[in-house]
């Protein structure tokens, strides 16, 4: 019997950020030795399941995205739970409380959650602060976003400064370029605007692989386009971020929650994610894929992986399924030997970005950014 699922109907009715809170509290307790947790729900460490993508090392490919340990307090704890690797963030400049309360909703019959958060987070210093204090047992993205209120050009700039003071403290990079609870993120996902951006971050020169992370609600089109346009200056991909009020997913949702403005997680959105998945690693076989979206059983992973990924994250299945989950997905894929079935060699190598500097190219402002009335972004006070 799964303790969990017997106890969650109690746990949901619970508010979700109240919720949240308390399990982070509890994970808290055991960031700085992890090994007491590990040992608690017998977790194993798999020598099968350990990858190198972009020439960083995963104990397994399967991990958690980022927004659930936004403010780095308690990833050792993540990943004594089977996580090979935790997305911290996404993290901004300055400290942001956010849209307002309330702004996460369960759609329990859809297997989902809507979130309208809008980037709370502690801000770039205190987020180093914490990641100095604890050393690392587990290895460590860390998302950049741009803060509230800025154009597309600021947005850039205020980026390329943040990786510049916080990338060493990370093993890969995570771009938030899709984030649809906050005004203007969504245009990164341009080409003028993630061109500058890229090209600036090229112009840094840091080792850690920069990995792009796409909404939910972008065409195989554009993406492939937005690729060719960008050559090698993206190190991977992240898909995907959670799909925007209003978007054909939602129209076959059932639960009571399913108007309320935000970005839209879990199962509705693994298929969509899937199709993308399949399509850039089959246009782009060398270009590393994190696959994140609506990931709730070790089919699921396998499925993924199998598709093209190279690494997967999970978020909404976490809070479905329980601490428990990910030591199930990496138990099954091991027994199925699904990682040594998988040909890493393309993607495994660590970046080369050239030392020499790159000519970087200018946006055109002219575009207006329109909100609908439920996007996540219009709940913003500014």
């Amino acid at each position: 019997m799964d303790l969990y699922k017997a106890v969650r109907p109690l746990i949901f009715k619970v508010d979700p950020e109240v919720d949240h809170h308390l399990v982070a509290n509890g994970l808290k307790m055991f960031n700085r030795y992890p090994q007491a947790l590990q040992a608690m729900f017998q977790v194993k460490k798999r020598a099968d399941l350990k990858v190198t993508v972009k020439g960083v090392n995963f104990d397994s490919p399967i991990g958690i995205a980022a927004g659930f340990d936004k403010k780095a307090e308690f990833y050792n704890s993540l990943g004594a739970l089977g996580a090979g690797f935790v997305e911290i963030g996404s993290v901004t400049r300055e400290n942001q409380p956010g849209n307002p309360k309330k702004r996460i909703f369960r759609l329990t019959e859809d297997q989902a959650i809507i979130n309208r958060m809008g980037l709370n987070n502690l801000g770039i210093e205190e987020t180093r602060r914490h990641l100095a204090n604890t050393p690392k047992h587990v290895t460590v993205g860390i998302s950049v976003a741009p803060g509230h209120g800025l154009s597309s050009e600021e947005m850039v700039d205020e980026m390329v400064d943040d990786i510049k003071e916080i990338h060493s403290f990370a093993d890969y990079i995570a771009l938030n370029q899709s984030c649809p609870n906050q005004k203007g993120v969504t245009t990164l996902q341009e080409i003028p605007v993630a061109k500058r951006l890229l090209q600036k971050i090229h112009n840094l020169h840091i080792k850690e692989p920069v990995f792009c992370k796409f909404g939910n609600d972008i065409t195989t089109e554009q993406l492939i386009e937005l690729i060719n346009e960008t050559k090698g200056l993206m190190d991977g991909i992240i898909l995907t971020n959670t799909a925007s009020n209003p978007s054909k997913i939602y129209n076959n949702l059932k639960s009571t929650n399913r108007n309320e403005g935000g970005g839209l997680s879990g199962k509705p959105i693994f298929l969509k994610s899937l199709s993308l998945t399949k399509a850039i690693h089959q246009a782009f076989p060398e270009l590393p894929i994190m696959f994140s979206g609506g990931v709730f059983t070790p089919e699921d992973a396998q499925i993924a992986l199998e598709a093209g990924a190279s690494l997967v994250q999970v978020y909404t299945g976490f809070i479905y399924n329980g601490p428990t989950l990910l030591e199930k997905i990496n138990r099954q894929l091991s027994i199925n030997d699904v990682v040594r079935n998988l040909d890493y060699t393309p993607v495994a190598k660590a970046p080369s970005h050239s030392s020499q500097d790159i000519e970087v190219t200018d946006i055109n402002e002219d575009k207006k950014v329109e909100l609908d009335a439920n996007s996540g972004a219009s709940f913003h006070e500014e």
